[in-house]
C-alpha cells in the first residue's frame, strides 16, 4: 500500500510540475482525471515553495495590509464553486483586532487557483511584538489532500498543507537606500521621523532609483535642520517634537560621525 501511495504521489508531483511549466495550455495531464484535490502553492520569486512569510508594516503608509495565500487545484475545474476547508488559528493575534478574514474560502467555478486574502491590521503593539497567523487545509466532501509536502533540492521537506504569516511593524533589516555616510546609523525612530516630517513614502527607501544619493543628502540636510530647531525649542522651554530625540534625550543624528 505504501509503495502504491508513493507512486501516486510521484505521479502527482510530476504532473503538477508539468502544469506549472505549461499553465497556459488547455490540456491537463490524464493523472488528474479522477482527482479533486488542493494544496497550498506559495512560492518565492525564484519559484521555491514557501510554508511561511514574514511581512512588516514599516514600508506601508496605511493601517491595513493584504496578504494573499494561494490555494492550487489538483484536478480539473468544476462548473460550480466548491467550498474549501481551511482553518485559521493564532496564539498571539485576535481576529477582528489584528486581522480580518474573507467571508468564505471556495474554489471559484472554472478556476484552477484561488487566493485567500487575509487583511492584517496595524496596531501599536506591532512596534515591539511579532504576531503570527497559521492557515491549515483540511479534507472535505469537495477536496482531498493528495500531496502533503515538496522535497527541496537540499533534501528539506516543505509542507503544502499549512502556511504561517508572521507580521510586525518592525524592521528585519535596514532599507536598501539608507547610506550611513549620509544619514548615519539606521534606526527605526530616525526612519519614521524623516518620513513623517518630510512626508516621504516609506517604500521609497527600498528603491534606490527614487531614494538616490542626492535625495538622501537632501533628507540629511533637512532633518539636521529640523532636529536643531527642536533642540532650540526644548532649550527655550517651548513645545517641541520629542521624536527628534532618543530614549536618553539625545538629539537624533542624521549624519555620520
Amino acid at each position: 500500500m505504501n509503495k502504491m501511495n508513493n507512486k501516486i504521489k510521484s505521479m502527482l508531483i510530476g504532473a503538477m510540475a508539468i502544469v506549472g511549466v505549461c499553465s497556459c495550455s488547455e490540456q491537463t495531464p490524464e493523472v488528474f482525471d479522477n482527482i479533486d484535490g488542493i494544496y497550498l502553492n506559495n512560492r518565492s520569486n525564484t519559484n521555491i515553495l514557501q510554508d511561511s512569510t514574514n511581512v512588516t508594516f514599516v514600508y506601508q503608509k496605511g493601517d491595513e495590509m493584504q496578504v494573499p495565500v494561494k490555494i492550487q487545484l489538483v484536478g480539473r475545474p468544476s462548473e460550480q464553486a466548491r467550498e474549501i476547508a481551511l482553518t485559521v488559528t493564532s496564539d498571539d493575534a485576535q481576529e477582528g483586532v489584528d486581522y480580518t478574514l474573507p467571508e468564505k474560502a471556495e474554489m471559484p467555478a472554472g478556476a484552477t487557483v484561488f487566493e485567500y486574502v487575509i487583511t492584517l491590521k496595524r496596531t501599536a503593539v506591532l512596534k515591539t511584538q511579532l504576531k503570527h497567523i497559521k492557515l491549515s487545509l483540511q479534507p472535505n466532501a469537495n477536496f482531498v489532500l493528495p500531496v502533503t509536502e515538496e522535497v527541496m533540492a537540499n533534501g528539506d521537506k516543505v509542507t503544502t498543507l499549512a502556511y504561517t504569516i508572521a507580521f510586525s511593524d518592525q524592521f528585519t533589516t535596514a532599507p536598501k537606500a539608507w547610506d550611513k555616510g549620509l544619514l548615519g546609523e539606521f534606526t527605526q525612530k530616525k526612519f519614521e521621523l524623516a518620513c513623517r516630517v518630510l512626508d516621504l513614502d516609506p517604500a521609497d527607501f527600498n528603491d534606490d532609483t527614487k531614494m538616490t544619493l542626492a535625495m538622501q543628502s537632501y533628507v540629511s540636510t533637512q532633518m539636521q535642520l529640523y532636529v536643531r530647531q527642536q533642540q532650540t525649542l526644548r532649550l527655550n522651554g517651548e513645545a517641541y517634537d520629542a521624536d527628534a530625540f532618543d530614549a536618553q534625550g539625545n538629539p537624533l543624528q542624521f549624519f555620520s560621525e
